[in-house]
């Protein structure tokens, strides 16, 4: 059995379109189609009820489905009763659906997947609100940044505000910030961070937190689009202050959004 496509969409529910549809023909809307095998793990599976919604669709509600953290291969029953791997064409991704999802609170990711071997298997893991970034733009003087809160409540009862935290020091900024239509906009003024500077450090670092009373501190970083490791990917442009300062944003190494300051002239 193949599936064309394979998604979880934003109410966690997981969506198969099939190819061939020979192992349905007997199957009736209560029929249990579909089962989850802990990758590695002889246990316990866990059957999961597949819903019959046209010629060669399933969905299966996945909302209340206990899955513990980690990588679960979808194994199809077939119609003599034997669960087997089900394979998929479909990457799984699309930023739509990745958007979409973010801006349901939750406490849960899961996710679709395709290994190496063209197999379907879900991803389940704990995940936590923060602040997705969408766009960074340097100017003169400022950071501009916008983006949305993910996997949390949106509804401030606040202004909502930008904090930059001197990681390792007292210094401390803030700015306002937008929040409409369930995204957050904000520019960040340089200048100030440039009194709080110690040059006996090499680096100063900034770690930007958006903050909505009521809610509390989401950590800006750019998780959406599935690139790992872009502190060593993506490079933004700096700026050069009248202070002798250069500042630039820059990710962490778990692809949090944070300001580097360093001296000009210095590496």
């Amino acid at each position: 059995m193949q599936a064309e496509l394979s998604r979880i969409d934003s109410g966690d529910v997981l969506e198969l379109r099939l190819r061939d549809t020979g192992d349905t023909d007997n199957a009736r809307d209560e029929d249990t189609v579909l089962e989850l095998r802990r990758d590695g793990d002889p246990g316990p599976v866990v059957q999961v009820t597949g819903r019959l919604v046209g010629a060669g669709r399933v969905r299966a509600d996945l909302a209340e489905v206990p899955l513990d953290d980690g990588t679960w291969d979808v194994l199809w029953i077939a119609g003599d009763g034997r669960p087997r791997p089900l394979a998929t064409t479909d990457p799984g991704f699309s930023m739509a659906d990745r958007v979409a999802y973010l801006k349901r609170p939750r406490r849960r990711e899961l996710r679709a997947l395709r290994d190496p071997h063209g197999r379907l298997r879900l991803r389940a893991r704990t995940v936590a609100p923060y602040a997705e970034v969408a766009w960074v733009e340097v100017g003169t003087d400022t950071v501009r940044v916008s983006g949305m809160p993910a996997y949390g409540p949106i509804a401030a009862t606040g202004p909502a505000r930008l904090v930059a935290r001197q990681r390792e020091r007292s210094g401390t900024l803030t700015a306002p910030a937008a929040l409409a239509a369930g995204e957050f906009r904000t520019e960040i003024p340089l200048e100030p961070l440039t009194r709080f500077h110690d040059p006996g450090r090499p680096h100063n670092e900034w770690d930007l937190w958006l903050d909505l009373p009521g809610v509390g501190e989401l950590r800006l970083a750019a998780r959406a689009d599935d690139i790992v490791g872009k502190k060593k990917k993506v490079v933004y442009p700096e700026t050069v202050l009248e202070a002798g300062v250069r500042i630039r944003p820059y990710y962490t190494v778990d692809d949090d959004l944070s300001l580097l300051a360093t001296l000009a002239g210095q590496a």
